[in-house]
């Protein structure tokens, strides 16, 4: 759970109201007085970030310009791009004309982006932010988030995967040059947080004894069945708050998968609480003390995701949903496997830690590695979530 002491209300100004936090605008959106708002976590930047955020991968066009319009007036503030999600220039027009509405103002909004795998090279870090800085149409990005310890060749800005055959052209820059690149835009105020995503313990200890700053998130794959729970466990003790991409585990109702998120037991906590599937998973992971960032483009979803702060669940309800069967990761992203940088557990090293053990042999059986995450690319459908 994450500390009562990292919460804050988010405060525009206006009055809070009892345990989950009010914004009250100058124009009130929609007739309505007040908007229900995600409480705020502080980062060990200082910084604050609220606990749910608004996934925008996928959204292109006029289809991401009405969500994004959407959310803030439902009361979303904390808003995740990327640039090879191709809708930062969307993601942005669309905050300022809520801005320039008055419905919001640019110091409660909370922009996350990300630096892609294709300008690793430090030389490139800062020309690449400057130009989303532009796309974006902000004077600074919140948090900026190096997306894959694994860099890829930089073809052209509009190549965003270099590929060779079947395997993605790589580079051997290493993350720790580029993270350090990275803490330069906090120097020139172009970025406020750094952060990073898809990265192992191993890669995200390395960073902490190379570089002068740790990262202030892990944005990574986590949903009920693929908790990470070392992964989180690792960077709560270390002060990094882990960010939930693909929170459901991208649930589809022609082949009702994830199982659990079809189940007889989410029905009955469904009928219980008289919530949807959605909001209660969302409502356990930020329980759990991760904070999940849904996409939705229906708004009654957009709607739905945010209204999860009037509830809470029972010990035996959260136990029962722990206890949800471990599955593989959703986002593997393979044709970066064969990289040393690569974060994932591979499929032949799975396979190795399976084989039975021969009885004659007298070596100790090979130590697990430690798996972790990627979202390069894919995350779910409208099924409420990112």
């Amino acid at each position: 759970m994450i500390p009562a002491r990292c919460l804050t209300t988010c405060d525009d100004d206006e009055e809070d109201n009892s345990r989950v936090a009010l914004i009250l605008g100058d124009k009130p959106v929609c007739g309505e007085k007040a908007l229900l708002m995600a409480p705020k976590i502080k980062l060990s930047s200082g910084h604050e970030m609220p606990v749910l955020g608004f996934g925008t991968y996928g959204l292109k066009g006029y289809q991401c310009l009405t969500a994004i319009h959407c959310a803030v007036e439902t009361g979303f503030r904390h808003f995740d791009t990327a640039y090879n999600y191709e809708n930062e220039k969307e993601v942005g027009e669309a905050l300022r004309c809520q801005m320039q509405m008055g419905n919001v103002s640019r110091e409660n909004i909370f922009l996350t982006t990300k630096l892609w795998n294709t300008h690793h090279d430090p030389r490139d870090v800062r020309r690449i932010c400057e130009k989303q800085l532009e796309a974006l149409g902000f004077d600074y990005i919140d948090l900026y988030l190096m997306h894959f310890p694994v860099g890829y060749k930089h073809m052209c800005d509009e190549i965003l995967y270099p590929m060779e055959g079947e395997k993605i052209q790589t580079t051997d820059i290493d993350y720790i040059d580029t993270w350090r690149a990275m803490e330069e835009l906090v120097k020139l105020g172009m970025v406020r947080s750094i952060g990073v995503s898809n990265f192992n313990m191993e890669q995200v200890q390395r960073i902490i004894q190379c570089s002068s700053s740790k990262p202030v998130v892990n944005q990574v794959e986590v949903w009920p069945g693929f908790m990470q729970k070392d992964l989180v466990d690792y960077c709560r003790y270390n002060g990094i708050i882990v960010t939930a991409y693909a929170p459901l585990g991208q649930p589809n109702r022609e082949d009702h998968s994830p199982i659990y998120f079809f189940s007889e037991g989410m029905k009955r906590l469904v009928k219980r609480y008289k919530r949807s599937a959605s909001q209660i998973v969302l409502r356990y992971l930020i329980d759990y003390g991760v904070v999940p960032i849904p996409k939705a483009a229906n708004p009654l979803h957009i709607k739905e995701n945010l209204n999860i702060f009037d509830f809470q669940l029972n010990e035996s309800d959260t136990r029962a949903l722990r206890g949800i069967k471990s599955k593989e990761r959703l986002i593997k992203y393979d044709p970066a496997k064969d990289h040393p940088f690569y974060p994932f557990e591979r499929e032949e090293d799975k396979e190795e830690e399976e084989a039975p053990t021969p009885r004659r042999s007298s070596s100790a059986p090979k130590g697990k590695r430690q798996t972790m995450l990627l979202e390069p690319g894919d995350q779910e459908g409208d099924e409420g979530d990112e």
